[in-house]
């Protein structure tokens, strides 16, 4: 088991959201998985009931009763996971599990949750039944709902390899000027254009940001962050923007849209700068 793999499973959280392509995100649930529902002192350990029937079924959890995966069903043209599949997910959950040491539903493609299934999963893991577990593959986090997204742990498979720390700590502290000083979002567009080449991975860090803030101000937990090492700026700006951390959040994602289309990048980017503009200054008056 990797290390990260056993660093999210001593997280007290109980559902993550997990970006990462089709196999390898079902590779690290199975993985994920089989800890989850280990009953001996070093999970994993391979030699508990729950270990040998996890892995008596070719490693995949298929024949654990513990172990549940959900996936797409295509009834019109396109597959989605049906809000019937979700309410099924609910009376199973509710129900006590078979080795007695909880449950654990793995959701591939959950983008493609309905509206109605992913409100319908809300509540669940608002107040999750003890020692269940909940696991939402997608490729696409942008498209779970963000009352979802603040309610759990983000997990980016790919994220290490593409990590630039000099980058994400310009982008953090990016947010925070702005939000101190209407002025600063002009200013900001050196960083437009030195940076021109990687936008994209800009935004990606802004939106992982704000996503802390969204958990934080939804909950005040700060375990359930991910960039626990800016956790002081984070929670100053959960408490201040409020409800608003949403709107901004969205912001993010839609001139990250915008790039893709070939927007002008510097009129993009002085757009989504005004939003956050003097935000504190706002909360101020």
């Amino acid at each position: 088991m990797s290390l990260r793999t056993k660093e999210i499973l001593r997280s007290s959280l109980h559902g993550f959201i997990v970006k990462g392509e089709g196999e390898a995100a079902l590779s690290f649930a199975r993985e994920y998985g089989k800890g989850f529902l280990c009953t001996g002192d070093d999970a994993p350990c391979g030699s508990c009931p729950s270990c040998r029937l996890f892995e008596s079924g070719e490693g995949k959890g298929s024949n654990h009763p513990d172990y549940i995966e959900v996936f797409p069903t295509k009834k019109t043209s396109k597959a989605s996971i049906k809000k019937e599949s979700i309410e099924e997910v609910i009376d199973e959950a509710a129900m006590t599990s078979y080795l007695e040491n909880g449950k654990l539903f793995v959701f591939q493609g959950f983008d493609t949750a309905t509206p109605e299934g992913q409100n319908a999963l809300l509540k669940l893991l608002e107040e999750p039944p003890q020692k269940t577990g909940f696991l939402l593959l997608t490729e696409k986090p942008e498209l779970v709902l963000p009352t979802i997204r603040s309610r759990t742990g983000y997990v980016d498979l790919g994220e290490e390899d593409r990590r630039d720390e000099e980058l994400r700590h310009r982008s953090f502290t990016l947010i925070q000027k702005i939000v101190e000083r209407r002025e600063e979002a002009f200013l900001a567009r050196h960083m437009v254009d030195e940076e021109k080449d990687r936008l994209e991975d800009v935004l990606r860090y802004m939106t992982a940001y704000l996503r802390d803030v969204a958990v934080f101000h939804a909950t005040g937990d700060m375990e359930r962050i991910d960039n626990k090492d800016y956790g002081p700026m984070i929670s100053e700006h959960g408490k201040y923007m409020g409800d608003k951390v949403f709107e901004l959040y969205e912001a993010v994602l839609k001139t990250a849209r915008y790039l893709e289309r070939n927007v002008n990048k510097e009129l993009a980017m002085e757009w989504l700068f005004l939003k956050f503009g003097g935000l504190k200054e706002s909360d101020r008056q």
